[in-house]
């Protein structure tokens, strides 16, 4: 998060990399998308959106490129990645 100044310089950044301010789960949108049938959410998020996919993005890897390679592996699935 930012605050900038008058000048529109950031005044602070906020990390919350433990998950302290923003709860961040796939399952939040995933549980929509998957119309509440959970068993199939659950092989999905560890079969093709794994954490390590996800983790990808967190070390600067574009999700636009990891989003296609992935579409591309598991095209029967490329609406929901």
């Amino acid at each position: 998060m930012t605050n900038p100044d008058a000048t529109g310089r950031a005044r602070a950044i906020v990390f919350d990399l433990g998950g302290v301010l923003l709860d961040w789960n796939p399952r939040h949108l995933y549980r929509k998308l998957f119309d509440g049938d959970d068993a199939a959410m659950e092989r999905f998020l560890a079969e093709v959106c794994t954490m390590q996919w996800h983790h990808a993005h967190d070390l600067g890897v574009p999700p636009q490129r990891t989003c296609t390679d992935l579409a591309q592996a598991h095209p029967d699935k490329a609406e929901l990645i």
